[in-house]
């Protein structure tokens, strides 16, 4: 088992010195975020966003305005009338709660679907850049834990450009582009 794993190294080591091995890295993150779909999204996002936070944080000083005034009639209250009142209060705070762990997820929800349209676009454009070039790898900075790497293999920049007239922020598709149509990227060094 050992002699076919050291075998099986060996054969792969030869064949990547016989090709050529070539990579580079894309931070994906940014493409999603600067893409001009991902910043009409993310304009999206952050109006509904806003919206729903001011219903939240307007029902928030509603229910601490309720408690507070509870607090201050408590000493005057009847026991049972106190009791009862204090279990609505925590069921209305129990509730609230609820309800916005309930929209936090929602959020993300729609985050997923306004982002995760665009990503598999990103993949094949990026495949594309990949063949054109001859890469053999192509790692994502904001994932892969790159610690570093030379500027001059980042492709998140051409991918942006790419997507952009490729796809316009309406969401519209278009033909794939042709490779002479997009700046070349520099060839990695050779391991």
């Amino acid at each position: 088992m050992k002699k076919s794993l050291v075998a099986a190294l060996t054969l792969f080591a030869a064949a990547a010195h016989a090709a050529e091995f070539k990579a580079a890295y894309v931070d994906i993150q940014r493409a999603l975020q600067e893409t001009d779909e991902g910043k009409a999204a993310k304009s999206r996002l952050q109006a509904m966003v806003d919206a729903k936070q001011k219903a939240v944080e307007k029902e928030k000083t509603a229910l601490q305005t309720e408690v507070e005034a509870f607090q201050k009639q408590a000493p005057t209250m009847d026991d049972k009338v106190r009791s009862a009142r204090e279990q609505e209060l925590q069921k209305k705070t129990y509730d609230f709660a609820q309800r916005t762990d309930k929209l936090r997820a929602e959020m993300a929800d729609s985050e997923r679907k306004e982002l995760g349209s665009i990503m598999p676009k990103l993949e094949t454009l990026l495949g594309q850049i990949a063949q054109r070039e001859g890469l053999t790898m192509v790692f994502d900075k904001s994932s892969s834990g790159l610690a570093w790497a030379p500027p001059a293999l980042d492709l998140t920049n051409e991918l942006i450009r790419m997507y952009n007239a490729q796809f316009k922020a309406a969401g519209g598709g278009a033909a794939a582009p042709k490779a002479a149509d997009a700046p070349k990227a520099v060839d990695a060094p050779k391991k």
